[in-house]
């Protein structure tokens, strides 16, 4: 079973880890950050230790997991950072969430920029799309009237990584090569699925086949 960041006995313990490594953090002025993604560079000024709901550390198959959690974040930006892979120990995981708040406790020195919201990005599979934070409010109030779910906009997605791709992962040169009305819903569909709260959306979270049978007409 996955580890569920939301349960209410997980966010407890992880909010009691949470105090006692506040006493543990180091020196990061000196660490460089640098972003893989435009949606990292983007959020990580948001990942700042006043935002810090709890932090979850939990063993894997293949080694333990340090994830940090966020709490009242900008909507479209991701809640729940954490090591890109397992590490061996619990010993190594804790070391790795102490890191992430140091960098959380530094990005809290420097100030937001205004009130500039800054692009999003939605991650699907091996591109991101960009996406109209000041757009993400009005959208998901149509979709609440209308009472579209995130399954929904998740099938959506799977969809047309069925139609561009044939349920390979998308990347830039299979997305280029799909035609223009094809990549316009790609970029709506993955503003649907901001609105409601992903970020990202990749093959291990389903193909169409999966979604399928409860999508709603045709996509």
């Amino acid at each position: 079973m996955d580890y569920d960041h939301g349960s209410r006995p997980n966010r407890r313990r992880a909010a009691t880890l949470l105090d006692a490594m506040k006493g543990r953090l180091v020196d990061a002025s000196g660490a460089v950050e640098r972003s893989m993604t435009m949606q990292a560079t983007t959020a990580s000024p948001h990942w700042r230790i006043s935002n810090v709901a709890g932090v979850h550390v939990y063993d894997v198959a293949q080694g333990w997991n340090a994830d940090v959690a966020f709490k009242d974040l900008p909507s479209g930006v991701p809640a729940v950072i954490g090591n890109a892979v397992p590490v061996k120990t619990r010993r190594e995981a804790l070391e790795s969430a102490i890191m992430q708040l140091s960098l959380c406790a530094e990005r809290e020195k420097v100030p937001l920029a205004g009130n500039d919201s800054p692009m999003l990005y939605f991650v699907i599979d091996d591109i991101e799309i960009p996406v109209d934070p000041d757009e993400l409010s009005e959208t998901r109030a149509k979709l609440a009237h209308e009472g579209y779910t995130v399954e929904q906009a998740e099938g959506r997605l799977a969809y047309l990584r069925h139609v561009i791709s044939g349920d390979e992962p998308l990347n830039a040169d299979n997305v280029a090569e799909a035609d223009h009305e094809t990549r316009t819903r790609l970029v709506i569909a993955c503003h649907i699925a901001m609105a409601l709260g992903r970020t990202q959306f990749s093959v291990e979270d389903g193909t169409w086949a999966d979604f399928m049978p409860t999508a709603p007409g045709m996509m």
